[in-house]
């Protein structure tokens, strides 16, 4: 598995985007443009981060083009790389510099806009085989399909919170994820697809069922986080270095937390955590294979064998009518159970009812 752990750029990433049409050599064709935005400030106006140096912009821009492959573009926008459209303005005539300008705000507006969209990003489970067999059944998915199924992984499967759930009621949520899972499976994904597709599902939801919840609601699924490069059927797996480290040296992570993130650019909390991880494997050497390991031991004890809560057995699935219906029908015949979550689906815009 590949790993960078000189920087986690994870907090630049704005979104991909699919291009249908870039490039007429088959051999130099780009099919993705992935997006990156380093601001010194959040939508609040609070300081996130220092403006780089032109040696520091260049570094991230060849660090993070390193991480895809030929078929990628990479765009890079935001306030923190000013010294390297500094160093540009100088050899532009005005009109040039006023359109750069323009065409810069231009992208600011669009990925406010991009966003908003926060459902169709992907959702992982942490288990490669499951959430690879998700991401290529949808790949050829609108937009709105990909948002409901990622949904499902959040809404029903891997919440972070389950306070306001009883546990009866958080099973209940996973067998509803279940019917929705077998809904895109009969309505939407490619038919070579599908067994996969519900297969990986089922192993998400068995996660999901599996997690432990502490006292205050936080949810606890027992394996490492899912943190991938590329998309659909193209995704590889990379090893989520911060979450190595929360899992593998408790003491260590609980320092790391208590440092500003925001007070020089993070720049104590990169050089804490490079020097961490320089350190850890030094003195073991096995640490990554160890980390990766013990997920795999948990999902073989609590996952694999586990039965599904049937709540929603009974719910529909042959069209959006059909199942709006027989879900309606459920909750007129059990008008107390699970209501906030009954009714975040019934409004949802997905079914257009």
């Amino acid at each position: 598995m590949s790993m960078n752990v000189n920087q986690d750029y994870s907090q630049f990433y704005v979104g991909t985007e699919q291009l249908k049409s870039y490039g007429s050599n088959p051999a130099a064709k780009k099919d993705t443009l992935v997006k990156y935005r380093f601001n010194t400030t959040d939508e609040h106006g609070n300081k996130i981060m220092d403006k780089m140096s032109r040696e520091e912009t260049l570094q991230a821009m060849k660090n993070i083009r390193s991480q895809y492959g030929d078929a990628v573009i990479v765009e890079f926008s935001g306030d923190g790389m000013a010294a390297l459209v500094e160093g540009k303005k100088g050899r532009m005539v005005p009109e040039n510099q006023e359109a750069m300008e323009a065409k810069n705000a231009a992208f600011q507006k669009e990925i406010k806009h991009y966003d908003k969209s926060l459902n169709n990003l992907p959702a992982y489970s942490g288990m490669y085989g499951a959430d690879k067999a998700v991401a290529s059944a949808l790949e050829n998915c609108s937009e709105e399909e990909q948002g409901f199924v990622y949904d499902i992984i959040r809404q029903n499967f891997l919440v972070g919170n389950s306070s306001s759930m009883t546990e009866e009621e958080r099973q209940a949520n996973i067998s509803l994820g279940m019917k929705k899972a077998e809904y895109a499976a009969e309505n939407f994904i490619s038919e070579d697809s599908r067994e996969a597709f519900l297969e990986a599902m089922e192993s998400i939801a068995k996660l999901a069922s599996a997690g432990k919840a502490d006292s205050s609601g936080n949810m606890d699924y027992g394996v490492a986080k899912g943190r991938y490069l590329g998309h659909g059927s193209n995704i590889v797996q990379t090893t989520n270095t911060l979450d190595m480290m929360r899992m593998m040296d408790k003491d260590a992570y609980a320092e790391y937390q208590k440092i500003d993130k925001n007070e020089d650019g993070g720049l104590s909390a990169l050089k804490y955590f490079t020097n961490w991880y320089a350190d850890a494997v030094k003195k073991n050497p096995s640490m990554v294979d160890n980390y990766e390991k013990q997920s795999e031991e948990y999902v073989e004890k609590n996952v694999k064998d586990r039965e599904l809560d049937t709540t929603f057995a009974g719910i529909k699935t042959g069209s959006k009518e059909v199942f709006f219906e027989s879900l309606k029908m459920f909750q007129s015949n059990n008008p107390n159970f699970l209501s906030s979550i009954i009714n975040r689906e019934l409004t949802s815009k997905f079914w257009g009812f």
